[in-house]
């Protein structure tokens, strides 16, 4: 145990900071409660976050260090992250229940630090477009001025500052809302049967399973929304992840289920008589076989000569 912690320690150390993902955005709760009192410290209009790097199961966010009013480096930062940007959130602060928010910790930082956040470690929805901001707590836990917005989408890889003018199109899209369609399975031996309620607004589906060995969704299939199920061969036990996003620019649903039991298939399903016993084979044991032979004929012999004499 006490190597372990030690090794833990090594690798905080060696990267330079601590990151702790949580459902429940204090930071910015207390950020919004504080909103008509005076912040000492914060990003300026001229210090801003940006997209260092963007994949499909992450996205990288680089920012200036802050510093306090007394000069000295600030090195938490929080970065809230959601699917509505923050002008919402402000209008309508139960969307808070629907944000999560990480706070990263650094030991040792330059002018700039970057921080990371993963597809599944902190619970990312690669279709969906997510808005961030940070922001920076001193030692005594005061809140700094937020940083500026930014937003992205893992699925396209693609990122930018604040809202987009169609905003109102991400977030009332004219296609299915697969939330409220109930989506449920059963597992029948190694299949799994997905159930939906067809919602209008999309005609199609596309349904994704997470592939814990490549570490990314990958296409099921396309299945009309009206066929209300969809069956899959499963290959393990586990947790599997479904993805079902709707055409037409529809909101997605992650579904999430366990499995137990299964046998995998062999072969692609096919079945092959067991073979409990493999015969040798080689220049010894061909010798034996012979040897084998020549002393059933000798015998066999043996006995025709005898029964020749008796009839003499």
């Amino acid at each position: 145990m006490k190597l372990l912690l030690r090794i833990s320690v090594a690798i905080v150390l060696l990267s330079g900071m601590i990151g702790l993902t949580s459902a429940a955005t204090w930071d910015l709760r207390d950020w919004m409660d504080n909103l008509n009192s005076e912040i000492p410290f914060g990003y300026a209009v001229s210090q801003k976050i940006s997209i260092d790097a963007i994949a499909v199961d992450k996205v990288v966010i680089k920012s200036p260090v802050i510093q306090d009013e007394l000069g000295q480096k600030i090195k938490k930062y929080t970065v809230m992250y959601s699917q509505y940007p923050l002008s919402q959130i402000l209008e309508n602060p139960a969307l808070l229940d629907q944000s999560k928010e990480k706070t990263f910790d650094f030991t040792t930082m330059d002018t700039t630090v970057t921080m990371e956040l993963r597809l599944v470690e902190d619970m990312l929805n690669p279709s969906v477009v997510y808005y961030l901001s940070v922001i920076p707590k001193d030692q005594n836990g005061i809140l700094g001025e937020i940083s500026n917005e930014l937003r992205f989408k893992l699925w396209t890889q693609t990122s930018g500052e604040g809202t987009p003018i169609d905003t109102s199109i991400v977030h009332a899209a004219p296609g299915a809302n697969m939330s409220l369609a109930h989506v449920t399975h059963s597992i029948t031996s190694n299949k799994a049967t997905l159930r939906w309620t067809a919602v209008d607004g999309s005609n199609q589906l596309d349904i994704f399973l997470w592939n814990p060995t490549s570490q990314a969704f990958e296409r099921l299939s396309s299945v009309n929304m009206s066929d209300e199920s969809y069956t899959f061969t499963l290959t393990r036990n586990g947790e599997y992840i479904i993805n079902v996003i709707p055409n037409n620019g529809g909101t997605e649903y992650r579904y999430t289920f366990v499995a137990n039991g299964i046998v995998a298939p062999i072969g692609g399903g096919t079945s092959n008589p067991r073979i409990w016993n493999i015969p040798a084979t080689g220049p010894k044991e061909n010798i034996l076989v012979v040897l084998a032979i020549a002393l059933v004929l000798y015998f066999v012999y043996r006995k025709v000569r005898a029964k020749g004499k008796a009839k003499r």
